[in-house]
């Protein structure tokens, strides 16, 4: 079986609306804690992003496209050169949970930020506990759990628990070459 064709494209404002509609689906409200976001601040992070050549960008962010249909977005945020660390995100659209996507984009993801940044040493995540599909991608990629955060977050009007998953470079490299791409 042949992996899916998955393309990361550079976030760009036209593709504010598909944002949008991807963060009002269910999947979206009951697994993720965003915030409510309005259009413009939405136009705004998508303004924000960097490029992987920018030494001043603290942020990057792709949208995921899959037979030429956007599905999903991921991105790194709050980029430190100083400590070598980024946090990761991402965001696959209902209809296509369960297929290798999401995994297939974050990894694709993960090979651009070690490889284009040097600096970089930890990548990390946080899933809500309860999200196992997430969880999953997480751990096929070679995060480890590091801890759960009791409470620590509001979802849906409840207080949840979450988790933090990291990556260190040599676990990736160790994984890069001990295996064939994902991606």
């Amino acid at each position: 079986m042949s992996a899916p064709e998955v393309r990361l494209l550079p976030a760009r404002p036209e593709h504010v609306d598909y944002w949008m509609v991807l963060r009002a689906e269910p999947g979206a409200r009951r697994f993720v804690d965003t915030e409510e976001d309005s259009r413009e601040q939405l136009l705004h992070r998508i303004a924000e992003a960097g490029t992987l050549g920018d030494s001043r960008a603290k942020g990057f962010r792709w949208f995921v496209e899959h037979d030429g249909r956007l599905v999903g977005t991921v991105s790194a945020r709050d980029v430190s050169r100083v400590h070598g660390r980024a946090q990761l995100g991402y965001m696959l659209s209902d209809a296509y949970h369960g297929r290798g996507l999401g995994t297939r984009a974050v990894g694709m993801m993960l090979e651009r930020l070690f490889t284009a940044l040097p600096f970089l040493h930890r990548l990390w995540l946080v899933t809500l506990a309860e999200n196992a599909a997430s969880q999953g991608v997480a751990r096929k990629l070679g995060f480890t759990l590091e801890g759960t955060m009791r409470g620590h977050c509001m979802q849906l009007g409840q207080r949840r628990d979450q988790q933090t998953w990291g990556l260190l470079r040599p676990e990736w490299e160790a994984r890069r070459r001990g295996q064939a791409h994902l991606w």
